[in-house]
């Protein structure tokens, strides 16, 4: 692993203007991948997606190798240079084999590195949960993120607090690091910054889809995660993409929604930094 100092200046985006993104000069980053990341004045910030749908046909995503190379260039234009792709574990309707992500990855690689050479993939799962979810990750049916402790978990959206809380407690004494997928759709939360601090502070970490910073999930959903934002109670900001079309990997309005809620060294923990420490298996 490497070590180095970067001193990005502001990036512009033809879509969003100057972005103007403060970075502290001694501020290290270990990440191989980040400082392989080059930033000038004609390029837009670097992203992360750490949760969408990509790999052709698996799951409810891309349903063709095509679709996945219309999502991949949408997701590079909008500035995602590095992918967790997340497809579903969730018993009885989307079991994805862990050898069939495998092979997913193996036949998107050449292209990344034929069209999209600074971008990069990384295999994740996103796990529905349910009594056998953790067990399905001990005997290696469902996968971490990018091979690392932490894991997505998804819920009903009617699930109860004591499930997910108790969900969050199961996780952590086997070993894994849970990230809460789509905060903003279960109604046991919503509006209940209380509870979301409660299960941060049980270990949780916090995602939230980018469509819903601006309104996509409508008002009441924006105002909630609006306040988990300027409460610092997010930690992911992510596509959560399914297609080229109306759930494409799109970023550029959800940065500038951002900008104006949080600060830009938060902005960054939201976009990049975290989904990089996922990676590296570090502590956020």
């Amino acid at each position: 692993m490497q070590t180095g100092r970067i001193r990005p200046p502001a990036a512009r985006c033809p879509k969003m203007g100057y972005i103007d993104i403060a970075f502290d000069s001694e501020r290290v980053y270990t990440s191989r991948v980040f400082l392989r990341m080059v930033y000038d004045m004609n390029k837009m910030i670097h992203i992360a997606d750490m949760h969408c749908h990509i790999l052709p046909g698996l799951d409810d995503g891309s349903r063709s190798m095509e679709q996945t190379i219309s999502m991949l260039k949408i997701a590079y234009d909008e500035g995602v240079r590095l992918i967790i792709a997340t497809p579903h574990y969730h018993i009885g309707r989307m079991m994805v084999e862990q050898s069939k992500i495998d092979a997913a990855i193996e036949s998107i690689t050449p292209v990344i590195r034929d069209n999209f050479p600074d971008m990069e993939i990384y295999a994740g799962q996103e796990i529905y949960y349910y009594s056998e979810a953790v067990e399905a990750l001990n005997d290696n049916k469902a996968r971490t993120m990018a091979g690392s402790g932490y894991i997505l978990l998804e819920y009903s959206p009617d699930e109860s607090y004591d499930v997910i809380s108790s969900s969050i407690y199961e996780a952590e004494t086997n070993g894994y690091v849970p990230i809460i997928a789509h905060i903003e759709r279960y109604s046991c939360v919503h509006d209940r910054t209380d509870r979301v601090a409660e299960l941060i502070e049980s270990g949780a970490y916090i995602q939230v889809n980018a469509g819903t910073v601006t309104g996509g999930m409508g008002r009441s959903s924006k105002k909630f995660v609006k306040k988990l934002l300027k409460e610092h109670m997010v930690h992911f900001i992510s596509s959560d993409a399914h297609s080229d079309r109306t759930r494409a990997p799109r970023f550029s309005e959800a940065v500038k929604a951002l900008g104006k809620i949080c600060k830009p060294d938060y902005c960054m923990e939201l976009l990049w930094d975290n989904a990089i420490k996922v990676i590296n298996n570090e502590e956020i």
